[in-house]
Order: structure tokens, then C-alpha cells, then sequence
């Protein structure tokens, strides 16, 4: 019995602490952790990273991310002097816009997009042995998405959306550094789980 008032005390409490700073406060800033879950080249993949942002009057957001792919991704080459297959790695970074609908509810949506510089990188799991140098890609990326936001605290919100990757490069992609991959391999569809911590 202690602890269910106890509980309800807290949450009491919390609940009226983000109804007075909502009331005194509609700027701020957060740090966000996020997992965004695609494919890229046909194979389920993981990208991880977060961001950082600005929020004013409680709607507009002016931040930045960065994301790195965290799993394993194959191509269709063996390195021509280990014999190893060739892993490829992604990454981007760069600015992300969002704006806020209804940020006083406890659940609302939100739209963002990503603008980005991007890369590819191509390498063998071992590299204590000879292996075959391998040069990057650069790439642009941009990637619009929509959210549903759960206000959990004042300063604790919990993201869940979908995003679509769009890649484009100035140069050609050498189907030999990336063994076959192309820039629509690089895009799709993502889901995204994020956990954002600050005073906003």
C-alpha cells in the first residue's frame, strides 16, 4: 500500500512539475538517443547515433545529427588479394529541422528532415593481414520523416516515427570499390525509436 502511494505521489508530482515548466518556459534544449532500423543493399541493418536541438516556443527545432551503420553489410566482392568479403560501412551527419504539432499534449507528432553529408566505406574484417586498400564514397542524403512524441516528464520524451534515406552523389559510384552497390541500395525506408533527455 506504501508503495502505491508512494507511486502516485511521484507521478503526482512529476505531472504538476511539467504542467508549471510548460507554462513558464517554451524554449530549450535537448540531446536525443536514437536506433533506426532499415535495409541497405537488400540486408536488415541498424543504424545508430542521435542529435542534438534547439527548441523555440515549444515547436521549432534547429539541431543536428549524426548516424552510423552498426551491423554487418555484405557485398558481392571478395577482397582480390585476402580473399576476405568486403564489409561495407555508412555514416552521415548534418543539419535536422523539425517542427512540433500540439507540443502541450502528452502525445503529439511531429515532422523532420535530415540534411546531411553522408559516406561509404569499404573494408575486410581482418586487417592484420594483406588485404586490397579500398576508397570511400562521399554522398549527399536527405531524409524527411514523421514522428509520434510521448512527453513521459517535462525533461524525458520518447519518439517512435518512419523516415525515407535519399541518397545522391556528384560523382559515379565504381561498381568495383563498392562492389556493386548503388545509391538506391543506400535509401529506404526507416523505422526510428529515440529517447530525448533535456529542458524543453
Amino acid at each position: 500500500m506504501r508503495i502505491f502511494l508512494s507511486l502516485t505521489i511521484v507521478i503526482v508530482l512529476l505531472s504538476q512539475s511539467n504542467q508549471i515548466y510548460a507554462q513558464e518556459s517554451s524554449n530549450g534544449a535537448f540531446g536525443e538517443a536514437s536506433v533506426k532500423i532499415t535495409k541497405i543493399f537488400g540486408q536488415n541493418a541498424i543504424l545508430t547515433g542521435g542529435r542534438f536541438g534547439w527548441v523555440i516556443d515549444s515547436s521549432i527545432v534547429l539541431g543536428g545529427g549524426v548516424y552510423a551503420l552498426a551491423s554487418n553489410v555484405k557485398t558481392n566482392i571478395a577482397d582480390p588479394v585476402s580473399g576476405q568479403q568486403v564489409m561495407l560501412g555508412f555514416n552521415c551527419g548534418g543539419v535536422e529541422l523539425e517542427y512540433i504539432f500540439f507540443p502541450e499534449s502528452k502525445v503529439h507528432a511531429s515532422i523532420e528532415m535530415l540534411f546531411a553529408g553522408a559516406g561509404t566505406t569499404y573494408g575486410v574484417s581482418n586487417k592484420n593481414v594483406p588485404h586490397f586498400n579500398y576508397f570511400s564514397q562521399n554522398l549527399l542524403l536527405w531524409e524527411p520523416g514523421v514522428n509520434i512524441e510521448f512527453n513521459l516528464v517535462y525533461w524525458l520524451h520518447f519518439d517512435a516515427g518512419i523516415s525515407y534515406r535519399i541518397c545522391t552523389t556528384p560523382g559515379t559510384l565504381s561498381f568495383y570499390n563498392t562492389g556493386g552497390i548503388s545509391l538506391k541500395d543506400l535509401e529506404g525506408l526507416s523505422a526510428l525509436v529515440s529517447f530525448k533527455f533535456g529542458s524543453f
